[in-house]
């Protein structure tokens, strides 16, 4: 049986190089929109100190909302380039399938498998944050009388804080699933290595 030629190393140099430097550019627009829509948001937070009306923060969240779908648009397409090129990177060069075979196991594709989250969950974070924003402030009543016991503010960080907690709980169950994996990964690959 014919095994195939490898690949040339122009080739894939090539093809490495443009994989990194398509990756970094992924992760420098996300810095960039992530400073930019908390800029955004800061400016907001200040202003809605000074003076709460929708006049003001309706220009501001619809820009905010327009800047987080965008953001959402370009990354997802950039992402989905980006897997192209690492595919390509992963038949190129043996010595990075090797790395990704030894670390891929259950669960889990690869180590870039990572920038699908970072792609598409932080923008639409950010956009449900100036589409709440927005319904804050449209639906929020006059400010209630001095000795209000129970105001939307308070109401919104005990529901905020729940929220927090139930993801917290999540994110702890999940690491325990992770040591799991990971210890029965290690379990499997023991006797494996201890009999070559």
């Amino acid at each position: 049986m014919e095994q195939p030629a490898p690949p040339d190393p122009d080739v894939a140099n090539r093809v490495w190089q443009h994989g990194m430097h398509e990756e970094r550019l992924f992760h420098d627009r996300l810095n960039y929109f992530s400073f930019l829509e908390t800029g955004l948001l800061s400016i907001c937070a200040i202003l809605y100190n000074k003076e709460p009306a929708v006049g003001i923060f309706l220009p501001l969240t619809v820009v905010g909302l327009l800047f987080a779908l965008l953001w959402l648009l370009i990354q997802t397409r950039h992402w989905a380039y980006c897997e192209h090129v690492h595919a390509r990177a992963r038949e190129l060069v043996p010595d990075y399938r090797d790395t990704l075979a030894g670390w891929a196991g259950p669960g889990r594709r690869d180590g870039w498998s990572i920038s699908r989250p970072l792609a598409l969950a932080v923008p639409a974070l950010f956009a449900a944050t100036w589409v709440g924003f927005l319904a804050w402030i449209l639906v929020r009543a006059e400010a209630p009388a001095a000795g209000a016991a129970v105001t939307p503010e308070r109401a919104a960080i005990l529901v905020l804080s729940a929220v927090l907690g139930w993801v917290v709980l999540r994110l702890r169950k999940a690491e325990r699933r992770v040591r799991e994996l990971r210890a029965a990964v290690t379990a499997t690959a023991a006797p494996r290595s201890g009999g070559a």
